[in-house]
């Protein structure tokens, strides 16, 4: 990739980010019009398609920035790091994917749906993006390509995935949220470093 390609990747995955915030914000503000224990909570059965349609289209913009960090050198030579680049990659083509499988869970009982496919869908895919976040996050500190904050943000996503993100699933409704906003965030500065790397490069 150009530095002029992986700057407007990097803009794509800035605002993909803040819109993750701004989606997490909606959520939570939303009027319940459904029962709590429901997985389309606060929506109706058809909002909730149209809020899981939206999250898809806009994990499409997560994807983006993760082939950007792939591509960008940031990483490294090291084949442990580059591959866990890619890992990243996958696991979040699968993450984009199993937010329109979820659509079928609806109606079902929260903890119903979590304990079976949809939950094992999730939890693979957003364990193969913390992990491949983890070995590219060690890879881009060691290769030293990247300077200051920016050097810790793909390690923090792996980090944060595992530490905040997962536990906070289980604390309910309204943490879970907290938890994937404060993910969406750290997406929004990885899209910003690369704006940042790419110019410094390409100056």
């Amino acid at each position: 990739m150009s530095p002029k390609t992986i700057s407007t990747a990097g803009k794509i995955g800035l605002v993909t980010g803040i819109l993750g915030v701004l989606s997490a914000v909606v959520m939570l503000t939303w009027p319940a019009q459904s029962p709590p224990g429901r997985l389309s909570y606060p929506f109706t059965t058809t909002g909730f398609l149209v809020i899981q349609t939206w999250f898809f289209v806009h994990h499409l913009g997560l994807v983006t920035v993760l082939v950007a960090l792939a591509r960008s050198g940031a990483v490294g030579k090291a084949r442990l790091a580059r591959a866990g680049a890619w890992l990243g990659v996958v696991g979040m083509v699968m993450l984009t994917c199993m937010e329109l499988i979820a659509t079928h869970y609806a109606g079902w009982d929260t903890k119903a749906a979590n304990d079976g496919t949809m939950g094992a869908g999730y939890g693979v895919s957003t364990s193969l993006v913390g992990l491949g976040m983890l070995a590219a996050g060690v890879g881009v500190l060691r290769a030293r390509v990247w300077s200051g904050w920016r050097r810790f943000i793909p390690l923090l996503l792996g980090i944060t995935l595992f530490l905040v993100v997962t536990p906070g699933m289980f604390g309910g409704f309204v943490i879970a949220r907290l938890a994937i906003g404060s993910w969406m965030a750290l997406y929004a500065a990885l899209g910003w470093s690369l704006v940042v790397e790419a110019g410094l490069k390409d100056g």
